[in-house]
């Protein structure tokens, strides 16, 4: 599990052009957008956007390890989907248990990621942690699948059947597959896909106005449809 990291500026440079590359993504859209929700009197979660995020990696980690913009969005959107996700009161043992957000496969977010760790989403803490072993899946609340596990997808799509974890990858066809939430790429484009049946199968909840900025995806299909504006 990785350890809690003290927060530190990125330089203004680097920062500038993370921003830049943001605003010409979709992914960009849902971040911010979903980030104009926290403000709510009833909302303790810390904002985490992308730039939030680069701000709370060390700058000597920086220098150390070469932090994938791509990657900077997408742990931003992890934290996103946990925040605007509801679970079964039975998915943690008690009232104040962690929100655990893990990696199957090879981690491709190093310290975007690990800066999570600790942050509150309500009264839960963010537990950050990565593995290989397939059988640990089902422990989590929300699953990034490494593209590194794409062909053992099914296996690990059946680990975590009908139980309470929110399914994340960034490798084609993951929501028509089964999985919950697709991360793609489309004309150059990033795109957020949502299988609503997988989600419902899980028992995770996910809030309307996210669904808005998505497409879901049916499984089994390569079928799209765009979420109707006015979607309760």
């Amino acid at each position: 599990m990785y350890a809690k990291m003290d927060n530190a500026g990125l330089p203004t440079g680097i920062a500038a052009t993370i921003l830049r590359a943001l605003n010409r993504s979709l992914l960009v859209a849902v971040a911010a957008s979903v980030a104009a929700l926290w403000f709510t009197p009833s909302a303790r979660a810390e904002p985490a956007t992308p730039a939030a995020v680069a701000n709370a990696v060390q700058s000597t980690n920086l220098q150390r390890t070469q932090i994938s913009r791509e990657y900077l969005i997408k742990a931003a959107i992890l934290y996103n989907l946990a925040k605007f996700a509801t679970w079964p009161d039975t998915a943690f043992s008690a009232a104040d248990a962690p929100l655990r957000i893990c990696i199957l496969g090879h981690d491709p977010f190093g310290p975007a990621l690990e800066s999570l760790h600790g942050k509150r989403i309500g009264a839960r803490k963010l537990a950050i942690t990565a593995f290989a072993e397939v059988e640990y899946a089902a422990a989590c609340h929300v699953l990034f699948v490494s593209a590194s596990e794409e062909h053992r997808l099914a296996e690990i799509l059946d680990a975590v059947s009908r139980r309470p974890v929110l399914t994340v990858a960034d490798f084609n066809h993951f929501a028509s597959a089964g999985g919950i939430v697709g991360l793609t790429e489309v004309d150059d484009r990033s795109r957020l896909e949502v299988n609503i049946d997988a989600a419902g199968q899980a028992g995770v909840k996910l809030s309307s106005k996210l669904l808005r900025l998505a497409v879901t995806v049916d499984t089994q299909t390569a079928h799209i449809n765009v979420m109707p504006k006015n979607d309760p």
